[in-house]
């Protein structure tokens, strides 16, 4: 599993490249690499979104191609940046246009988080495999900053989406459906951690079902606060 680095060190570089001027918090005067790099690649994402360069056609399957690939990665991050719920929301949304914004979003794509909340709904999806009866299953989690008093069925414009994809499933982890409603109905604090995807696709579901078309997909770690001892416990 990834490590994580300080509280502070990726969120305050990315507040930077996007032209936030909040107050630094204690604890941020040492900006990691991993900071470094994806607040230089969230800079590149915002000049590609007002910038269109002269010859260039628009993309036909490349981009539903390059999506597909994201979704299935398998890697493990060496290490994930801290971000918090306000600043996923205010993630730039780009319609993918050309070749251009193709390459910023998967610069930003190249890296990865960590998020902190309560997950508010479980909601199991098929995926359908030819020439195969069975299908494997993604679980999308979706995240809120603070607990609800029960876990929910019904659309929320203020959830930010987490997906655990099948690599990420039994027998390589205990992730499985009834897991992950358990953290749902206990509204257990969560720390999940994994690659940045823009899904371009829900870009129509921002401010009915979601917060963001980013997500975290897919999910490559998770950790529950033990509010006892104080600390993260891997969900193995």
């Amino acid at each position: 599993m990834g490590r994580h680095t300080p509280a502070s060190s990726g969120r305050e570089v990315l507040r930077v490249a996007f032209g936030f001027r909040r107050p630094i918090r204690p604890g941020g005067q040492h900006q990691t690499r991993l900071g470094c790099v994806l607040g230089a690649a969230l800079g590149v994402l915002l000049v590609a979104v007002g910038t269109r360069v002269s010859g260039e056609s628009p993309l036909t399957g490349r981009v539903t191609d390059h999506l597909a690939v994201q979704q299935q990665r398998t890697e493990i991050p060496a290490a994930y940046a801290p971000i918090d719920y306000g600043f996923f929301a205010q993630l730039p949304t780009p319609e993918i246009r050309t070749v251009s914004d193709l390459a910023a979003v998967e610069e930003v794509e190249h890296n990865a988080v960590a998020l902190t909340g309560y997950i508010v709904r479980v909601i199991p999806v098929p995926i359908h495999l030819a020439g195969r009866r069975a299908t494997d299953w993604e679980f999308y989690l979706h995240l809120r900053v603070g607990p609800a008093r029960r876990c929910e069925y019904q659309d929320d414009a203020r959830n930010l989406v987490a997906v655990v994809t099948p690599p990420f499933q039994p027998p390589q982890t205990g992730w499985d459906l009834e897991a992950l409603y358990d953290l749902c109905r206990e509204q257990a604090r969560v720390r999940l951690s994994g690659w940045l995807l823009y899904d371009y696709l829900s870009r129509t579901r921002v401010g009915r079902s979601r917060a963001s078309a980013w997500s975290i997909h897919p999910v490559t770690q998770i950790e529950v606060w033990d509010a006892r001892d104080r600390s993260w416990n891997l969900l193995r």
